[in-house]
């Protein structure tokens, strides 16, 4: 199955968009990003990559492994718009 995950340009949320990701591919689905723009590599919030920001926001450790995982995708580095 072939699964459309759209997403802004930059500052998207980590979590919501690698963890879905993750768990689609290890199913065995085929992932295809949209973004606003084709051409450019999208890029997450930078301040969500921060564990326990302000005590509060931040992703886990083990979203943030999945987004450096999902920056090697090949899918992810060539989103259509």
């Amino acid at each position: 199955m072939r699964v459309l995950i759209p997403l802004s340009d930059h500052d998207f949320d980590t979590p919501e968009v690698e963890v879905p990701w993750r768990l689609l591919t290890d199913c065995g689905h085929e992932v295809v990003f949209a973004t606003q723009r084709a051409g450019g590599v999208p890029a997450c919030d930078p301040k969500l990559l921060r564990v326990a920001l302000f005590g509060k926001l931040g992703a886990e450790p083990e979203p943030i492994s999945f987004y450096e995982e999902l920056t090697t995708d090949p899918a992810f580095r060539n989103p259509i718009a």
